[in-house]
């Protein structure tokens, strides 16, 4: 191990509040804001964090992810498909 290493456990990193206030601000803030995020921690453990002003962006936020990973899961496919011919 490099002699400027600490030979201690790194700590493991969290997106801060602020910047998920702000993310959240960018979106529209209140009632008509909102976001879902997911990403994988630096050892590899997805993590999905949401704020979400209401009802109604919720569910459109919902329906959008839906599409999302349905229309990867049939890229995928297809892609298998391809690589099988």
């Amino acid at each position: 191990m490099p002699e400027d290493i600490p030979d201690r456990p790194i700590q493991e990193f969290t997106i801060p509040n602020s910047f998920l206030d702000k993310l959240f601000e960018f979106t529209g803030d209140g009632d008509d804001g909102g976001f879902i995020l997911a990403y994988v921690t630096q050892d590899g453990r997805p993590l999905i964090q949401c704020k979400i002003g209401s009802q109604i962006v919720e569910m459109g936020l919902r329906k959008a992810l839906e599409k999302f990973l349905d229309d990867m899961e049939l890229g995928e496919k297809a892609l298998s498909e391809d690589n099988q011919s």
